[in-house]
């Protein structure tokens, strides 16, 4: 049986007195999409940071790829990719130093990194601009730059944390355009997180909500029939390896 490309059971996180994650569970196949929604403070961003290794859990355990992510965090970073809730770019650089350079700290050689730039330039339309500083791109240039990053190193499981917010209308659909893309490439699993149901377009049709309640940093994947739900989606490009 393949194993899954996240898997997470009973995550526990506290910060203080404040009980930022109570149990969590989670299992997303390979090949598929998963969407987190929730309010602010409902420990989606802290279960993304579990996720990535960037912060230990209290309790419970969560694998990556296979790997755990507190005792296999070094190697759990070789295989995932990450786009935060606001653009990791540098504005000095152009778009293409700024890809490069991310593959560089990948290990990748110099003539590897320039490659794998001009690839994710095309593929997210960034050719027009792509030799400019990021500080001239638009907001949703600088987050089609910020996700190209976030795939440099091929990662086998791709974060994205909020990845509209602060675009407009018509940035936020071609941003969606982009990762509805990503999505039919197979291969990994990818979790969106954002506050609100739009924030998961393209990424999952279903997925856990984060609930606010009489805890309001708590929060559980979403229950079905009175039974614990794998957080799975239903909108997901088909599992390939």
């Amino acid at each position: 049986m393949e194993r899954p490309a996240v898997f997470a059971e009973g995550l526990v996180k506290r910060f203080g007195n404040v009980l930022a994650l109570d149990g969590v569970d989670l299992e997303v196949p390979t090949g598929t999409v998963l969407g987190l929604l929730g309010p602010n403070g409902a420990g989606k961003t802290t279960a993304v940071r579990i996720l990535t290794t960037l912060l230990p859990p209290d309790a419970g355990r969560a694998e990556v790829a296979g790997y755990d992510v507190v005792r296999d965090a070094p190697v759990v970073r070789t295989v995932i990719g990450l786009a935060g809730q606001n653009a990791a770019v540098d504005e000095n650089l152009t778009g293409r130093e700024n890809l490069e350079l991310v593959g560089r700290l990948y290990h990748l050689g110099r003539t590897e990194a320039r490659r794998r730039a001009d690839e994710l330039i095309e593929r997210f339309a960034l050719g027009h601009a792509a030799d400019r500083t990021a500080k001239t791109y638009s907001g949703g240039m600088r987050r089609r730059l910020d996700l190209a990053a976030s795939m440099v190193g091929q990662p086998r499981v791709l974060y994205l944390d909020e990845p509209t917010t602060g675009l407009d209308p018509r940035a936020r659909s071609d941003l969606w355009e982009v990762i509805r893309a990503l999505t039919s490439d197979g291969g990994g699993g990818r979790i969106g997180q954002g506050r609100t149901p739009p924030q998961g377009q393209g990424l999952a049709q279903q997925g856990p909500r984060a609930r606010s309640g009489s805890q309001p940093s708590c929060w559980r994947p979403a229950r079905a029939g009175g039974s614990k739900r794998t957080a799975s989606t239903a909108s997901a490009s088909t599992a390939s390896r």
